[in-house]
């Protein structure tokens, strides 16, 4: 649909009643297969965000189907990192569909200011891969995954990973409606389609876990592993491997990217879940200074440090610590010896000034004097004359 059309018709909807019980507020965006729009649950005045399939395929029975088919689907996926489904009803012959209204952007967004810390892109990715293995344990498959269709939701405690968008999901399970499923219909977005998925052939899990490996190179590299006209990037999907991470630092990571996006589905992780476990115990086996991210706030909320590793609390070995421990301990033990002669001393010095200062001091004084003049050997001199 052309640009201009495509507007037309997401603000064609601003102020009209979907069903007499959802009215359109303002327009939020366009998906694959329909607009999205922020509406207010009139019953409840509460709002909420409403989809709507484009003009194009309304009439299209098999884009309907898929559209219910996303309802069906959502409706059954409840997880804290997947958008919840409402409602979903025809109003006048237009399917509608009603999810939770989510604050924040996408991961789309995001990216165009470069490459993500790979603390912080790790942590994305552990929780899209959460969502994704909830997804495929329940025999679905994403079939659309992109940062366009991860949602960076801002909360009080910062921000939570939302996967959208179910308008291609597929069931793989027995009974799929072949009308809705055929293979040999290329359905996806270009720069994230799998080999199989450019060829019509039947997709699956592993074909989510190639897109996956593609939007973690983006977030670690800052860029998009193809890029081009459509003819082209299609072409480099199905011949050329994706290229090496910039940063030598992040080998760990670019052999999980590689394993993830091989051509062949059979050299890639079976599903989400595997996928998922060779992230993390790449994350546990990096160093500090890689995987380390502090909170901190952003135009969106504050970010999590769920990827955050605690540093040594000393950089010497343990063998090394011993001797220095010791030394300082008796640092201390001296410092308390020469505190208690000096107080000894000031109450010696205390003793003789009260002595000498006091009634008879005149005496004392004398007294005094006359031992400190006299030697040791004036002394003993009488007692050597006798």
């Amino acid at each position: 649909m052309p640009l201009a059309l495509a507007k037309t018709q997401l603000a064609s909807f601003v102020g009209r009643s979907f069903d007499g019980r959802y009215r359109i507020e303002a327009p939020l965006g366009d998906g694959g297969v329909g607009f999205v729009y922020r509406a207010r649950h009139i019953a409840l005045d509460r709002p909420v965000a409403l989809k709507v399939l484009r003009q194009q395929h309304n009439v299209a029975r098999v884009s309907r189907k898929r559209f219910e088919r996303e309802a069906q689907a959502l409706g059954q996926l409840l997880h804290p990192n997947i958008v919840a489904v409402t409602d979903f009803g025809m109003d006048h012959d237009v399917p509608f569909l009603v999810m939770e209204l989510l604050h924040g952007q996408d991961l789309a967004r995001r990216l165009r200011a470069g490459a993500l810390p790979v603390a912080l892109a790790c942590r994305y990715a552990l929780e899209m891969l959460d969502a994704l293995a909830f997804v495929h344990e329940r025999g679905l498959v994403h079939r659309d995954i992109k940062p366009g269709n991860i949602f960076l939701e801002s909360t009080a405690v910062g921000e939570r990973v939302k996967l959208l968008d179910f308008g291609l999901a597929r069931l793989v399970a027995p009974g799929t409606d072949a009308a809705v499923t055929r293979v040999g219909e290329m359905l996806g977005t270009p720069v994230y389609m799998a080999p199989e998925q450019v060829s019509g052939d039947a997709a699956d899990a592993r074909t989510d876990v190639y897109a996956m490996g593609l939007v973690l190179f983006e977030m670690l590299a800052g860029k998009r592993a193809f890029d081009g006209n459509e003819m082209a990037v299609l072409h480099r999907q199905m011949t050329e491997p994706v290229p090496a991470l910039p940063s030598p630092g992040l080998a760990a990571f670019d052999g999980i990217i590689q394993r993830a996006t091989a051509k062949d589905p059979a050299q890639r992780f079976a599903d989400a879940r595997a996928l998922r476990e060779a992230l993390a115990n790449a994350v546990a086996s990096t160093s500090p200074s890689s995987t380390s991210i502090s909170a901190s706030s952003t135009a969106t909320g504050r970010l999590s440090a769920a990827a955050t590793v605690r540093a040594p609390r000393s950089p010497l070995p343990r063998a090394q610590r011993r001797p220095v421990r010791a030394a300082s301990r008796v640092m201390r033990v001296g410092a308390v010896l020469v505190s208690c002669i000096a107080v000894t001393a000031i109450l010696i010095a205390g003793s003789i000034i009260y002595l000498i200062e006091s009634p008879g001091g005149k005496e004392r004084r004398a007294l005094l004097q006359r031992v400190l003049s006299t030697t040791p050997e004036a002394q003993d001199t009488p007692n050597r004359s006798h």
